[in-house]
């Protein structure tokens, strides 16, 4: 077996995505982009001038150090009292140490843990560095002051409590808002896209919810403009099917039309030729051709039914109040004669249930509902129409007890054509595909169960209640329900 390439610029199944989510991805995903960028180089830009802040309030010490390194004997000393020095190294958060020291690292004064300085002497002679001193991370600020015998060193260093808690502040001050930011940016483009998709989800729902054969055009007056075309061309694809299936409607009814009067005729010959005297293998041929002929016959008048039914065979101002009671009532002149010929209890259970329908429509999902029920119901079985209401719906139900409908084929039957496999009889499997065109004429619902016991078939169709003030039936109906034989 081979596979079907895709056509080229085509994505799969599995990675097509919808609109509304390649919108939120161009959108959203560039916009959180720009505002982490933003709030970064923000944060930088705080952090690099809280840095300068603070180092230079660390160099102070360092200079206040400077002035007070002279030289005795030929060597440099630091004369700063030792209350002095416990007053530099007073801090509310942070621990300080400080030390004056030789280029060769020789501790003129201060701490002995403080970190030797780079070796060689900067220009500008002063330096900022990140260093480790009792196991705590400093920020360290080296002064290299001239001396005749050679620099001396003083550093400064402070740990990174306040320099963190900086961080910390700066880090929530500049986050929190662009987050806000970037939260409400994020819901006004979610609701702004939903918005802007609103039409295309309602051009969706609309061709959803019609049925295969509803081509009435599109209304595009919602569209955005740039949808427009589309449903334009939409429309020319549903005109071109329309026209399609309207010529295959009228070549259907014409040909089955036509087909009536010369059956007709055959069948009144056929039977005039079966009273003549003939041999018994001529009167067998005979027979048979008259059931050919009859059942000829029938499937022109299904396919009539069924142009009548299909989206264009009738009008919309056909539709009136009608009881379905008086359409079972007017059924069973036609139908009894017909269950008693083969020995079925055909029975009515009738009550008043008004709708708005067109009565010859009815009338022929009837009749096929009633022929179904009496072609595929053994001898000596039982069939009943019952009419009643449901609420606001008008329920008419056919039931039977002959070999029902397998449940996997309930939804098959109402195909054209289709007939259960192994079922008897020799129908032209359109009976129920009428029905189903007439449910979807008037907007009913259909449903196929079975019968009492689980034995049988039950085809419900229910019906929309007429609008108020036409619920009652017509003065003139007959009585609670018709019995059979």
């Amino acid at each position: 077996m081979t596979a079907t390439a895709a056509p080229p610029g085509a994505a799969s199944p599995a990675r097509a995505r919808s609109l509304r989510q390649q919108l939120l991805t161009w959108l959203v995903v560039p916009l959180a982009l720009l505002l982490v960028s933003g709030t970064l180089f923000s944060y930088w830009v705080a952090l690099r001038s809280a840095t300068i802040t603070y180092d230079r309030a660390l160099l102070d010490p360092a200079l206040a150090l400077a002035e007070h390194v002279e030289t005795e004997s030929g060597s440099p000393v630091l004369d700063l009292p030792k209350v002095a020095q416990d007053v530099l190294r007073i801090d509310s958060y942070d621990r300080i140490y400080f030390s004056v020291s030789r280029m060769n690292g020789e501790l003129l004064a201060g701490q002995p843990e403080m970190p030797a300085p780079p070796q060689t002497v900067p220009e500008g002679h002063r330096i900022f560095y990140y260093s480790i001193v009792n196991s705590e991370r400093v920020r360290v600020a080296a002064l290299y002051v001239p001396q005749p015998n050679g620099p001396v060193v003083i550093q400064v260093a402070e740990t990174m409590v306040k320099r963190n808690r900086l961080t910390r502040e700066i880090l929530i001050g500049e986050t929190v808002p662009d987050l806000m930011v970037a939260t409400m940016a994020m819901v006004l483009v979610w609701f702004g896209i939903l918005r802007s998709l609103a039409p295309l989800e309602r051009l969706r729902v609309e061709i959803a919810q019609r049925s295969a054969r509803d081509l009435r055009p599109l209304d595009g007056s919602y569209a955005p403009t740039e949808v427009r075309p589309l449903v334009a061309t939409l429309n020319d694809l549903l005109g071109n099917l329309r026209d399609a299936l309207d010529a295959q409607q009228r070549f259907t009814a014409n040909a089955a039309h036509q087909l009536r009067t010369p059956l007709a005729g055959l069948q009144t010959q056929v039977e005039l030729a079966l009273r003549q005297p003939a041999s018994e293998q001529m009167l067998r041929s005979l027979d048979q051709l008259r059931s050919a002929t009859v059942r000829a016959a029938h499937l022109a008048n299904q396919l009539l039914a069924l142009s009548r039914a299909e989206p264009g065979g009738h009008r919309p101002d056909s539709l009136r109040p009608i009881d379905l009671r008086s359409v079972a009532q007017d059924a069973a002149s036609t139908w009894v004669p017909r269950a008693l010929l083969k020995e079925l209890d055909l029975g009515f259970e009738l009550e008043p249930a008004m709708t708005v329908a067109d009565a010859r429509l009815l009338r022929d999902l009837l009749d096929n509902l009633i022929e179904n029920a009496i072609r595929y119901t053994p001898e000596h079985g039982r069939i009943t129409v019952r009419t009643s209401r449901e609420g606001s719906a008008a329920v008419l139900s056919v039931e039977d007890d002959g070999p029902g409908i397998p449940p996997d084929q309930r939804e098959s039957v109402f195909q054209r054509f289709y007939r259960v496999p192994g079922s008897i009889g020799d129908g032209s499997g359109l009976g129920l595909a009428i029905v189903q065109e007439i449910v979807n004429a008037h907007g009913a619902r259909v449903d196929i169960g079975s019968g009492q016991d689980d034995r049988g078939t039950l085809v419900t169709v229910r019906f929309a209640g007429p609008p108020p003030g036409q619920a009652r039936p017509p003065a003139n109906a007959a009585g609670p329900g018709v019995g059979g034989p």
